[in-house]
């Protein structure tokens, strides 16, 4: 496998320091950048939200990369397409990279921010399940693309890391495509490593500082202090080591469960730790999964071999539905915009979902600005989930 380098970070005062020490043992940052690259740094900006939230990362590991980026003599810019909530135009971008912190830094002169979410149809021979797919300018055009993803849960992904990231470099109302497309949660894995495949990043940097368990990767998730920055040059080798620091089963990872299918993992990574410390003291005790994970089998319908009939009763009775929160909804239309199945209408000024047009890919959950659309599993389905020890 691929390195991991997992270095302590109490704050994000210190990371510029300590994320030179992460990449030390990978070469340092002159062997993924070399003078007169122009650098995508691509976070996951999911959406307008403060860097306390702990759903984009926070922009001073952003700052430590261009940083070091520049010393290589690279040029480093920012760019991400979020989703279906932030319109695609500068003004729009402009407020999610104000939203995010990433703006005043520009300003400051420590990147270049990038207005151009133009899609670019590009030519995948060696993905599995997409052979051709369309990826925003800024990521085409780049010499070199770092991933800075965030540690953090995902309701239907399980974990939002780096094999997840690259998903954002699909323009913004692409995204409702590929998940309707690919609702199955394996193809949906499959699919976001044929994405790393066309983009490919040199190098991942996450931010887990400050960390997201519970109900990821948006509004509902609730942000926990880790003090972790973890890099390698290899998607699936650090979210394994991810997974082996919250303890996570890898193979309930959907990308990671067709990393294995591949080939592309044997199902173990030893990562290596700056510092003194024992890979137990950097374990992640007590960390919370999404509820619908924790409740029951929220890709039941992908992993039982039933036909198609049974499958969908499987998957009604055990995957947690959207369940928007009279007390709570605001009617905004973030969440019928954000559904690829058209499944979702509003009644007065209430979201309404239709759960036999639901396929369950949790978008309306994961961009509701105001956390006000829950995931639930049936009583029965959870009664039998605990019984079963599923």
């Amino acid at each position: 496998m691929p390195q991991v380098c997992i270095a302590r970070c109490p704050d994000y005062a210190h990371v510029e320091e300590m994320l030179e020490s992460c990449l030390e043992p990978l070469g340092g940052i002159g062997r993924y950048v070399s003078p007169g690259q122009r650098v995508l740094l691509k976070p996951n900006l999911l959406s307008a939200a403060e860097p306390e939230a702990a759903i984009p990362p926070h922009p001073a590991v952003g700052r430590a990369v261009a940083r070091l980026g520049k010393r290589a003599g690279g040029r480093p810019i920012v760019a991400d397409s979020p989703g279906v909530d932030v319109p695609s135009t500068e003004a729009g971008l402009r407020r999610l990279y104000r939203m995010t912190g990433l703006l005043p830094l520009a300003e400051a002169g420590e990147f270049e921010l990038s207005y151009d979410a133009t899609a670019v149809s590009v030519a995948n021979p060696d993905g599995k399940v997409v052979k051709r797919l369309d990826i925003f300018r800024p990521a085409v055009d780049a010499d070199v693309v770092i991933a800075l993803p965030k540690l953090k849960t995902h309701a239907l992904m399980k974990l939002s890391g780096a094999t997840k990231i690259l998903f954002g470099a699909v323009p913004g109302m692409g995204k409702p495509g590929y998940h309707a497309s690919f609702h199955d949660p394996s193809l949906f894995g499959d699919m976001l490593l044929d994405i790393i495949a066309a983009v490919r990043p040199a190098l991942f940097v996450m931010d887990g500082v400050l960390g997201m368990e519970g109900d990821g990767p948006g509004r509902h998730g609730t942000p926990r202090a880790i003090g972790l920055l973890l890099a390698s040059p290899d998607a699936v080798a650090l979210d394994l080591a991810v997974c082996r620091l919250v303890g996570l089963d890898p193979a309930r990872v959907p990308p990671l469960r067709a990393a294995r299918d591949r080939g592309l993992w044997n199902g173990h990574v030893q990562p290596t730790l700056v510092g003194g410390d024992t890979l137990d003291e950097f374990m992640i005790h007590g960390f919370r999964l999404p509820r619908g994970d924790r409740d029951g089998l929220t890709d039941a319908k992908s992993m039982l071999p039933l036909p198609d009939v049974f499958r969908r009763m499987v998957a009604d009775l055990f995957s947690a539905t959207p369940l928007p929160l009279a007390a709570s909804c605001t009617g905004c239309e973030h969440c019928v915009k954000a559904c690829p199945v058209d499944a979702i209408r509003l009644e007065g000024r209430l979201a309404v979902v239709d759960k036999r047009a639901c396929i369950r890919c949790y978008c309306c959950h994961e961009m509701c600005p105001h956390a006000a659309i829950d995931l639930r599993v049936s009583t029965v389905g959870r009664a039998i989930s605990r019984a079963t020890g599923r």
